[in-house]
């Protein structure tokens, strides 16, 4: 089987078997989940790191870390560094969270085109109702999309978008 057949094969699977509308949004989010946002302080934003080869194309971890932080920011959301972040979390009742953004790109052919994903995605400490003593690091928030280009600007609007969802959410939640 070739690369490309190869390939689309992959991404009928991931849109058919996981029940994804094609080249779509694809949140998990709703009403209920926002308000697990109330009453939050402080993000943490961690990009997970991207491809070299794609980050020779000019689309960076770093790029897509400012861009998210200043999108944050524009709304008046705190932003800590990663070692206060570390050290809060330790704390029971400190509301903090942490901004996730995964971008996947795979190259599909020699003419630069790329399947893309995007996942944005907010964890923070939550307890058990069982056992209200155990803590842990949950995702409480998540946005996704799917999606097929050359451009790689398409994948930096496409995070943005999806951090605005995030922003929307959030403000909604905490409007005073």
């Amino acid at each position: 089987m070739d690369r490309k057949l190869r390939w689309f094969a992959i991404l009928i699977m991931v849109l058919f078997v996981g029940g994804v509308d094609a080249f779509a949004k694809v949140g998990v989010y709703s009403e209920m989940n926002s308000e697990t946002l109330r009453g939050v302080k402080s993000i943490y934003v961690r990009v997970a790191p991207i491809d070299p080869t794609i980050e020779q194309e000019g689309l960076t971890t770093a790029q897509i870390r400012r861009d998210t932080e200043h999108q944050l920011q524009r709304e008046g959301i705190k932003i800590l560094p990663e070692e206060e972040f570390n050290r809060l979390r330790r704390t029971r009742n400190y509301p903090l969270g942490r901004l996730e953004v995964i971008v996947t790109i795979k190259d599909m052919n020699k003419d630069a085109e790329k399947l893309y994903s995007i996942i944005v995605r907010f964890s923070q400490v939550a307890f058990l109702s069982r056992a209200p003593v155990i803590k842990l690091f949950a995702p409480t928030w998540e946005s996704q999309t799917i999606g097929y280009s050359g451009d790689l600007s398409v994948v930096t609007e496409g995070v943005k978008a999806r951090v605005e969802e995030f922003i929307s959410a959030y403000t909604a939640a905490n409007s005073k």
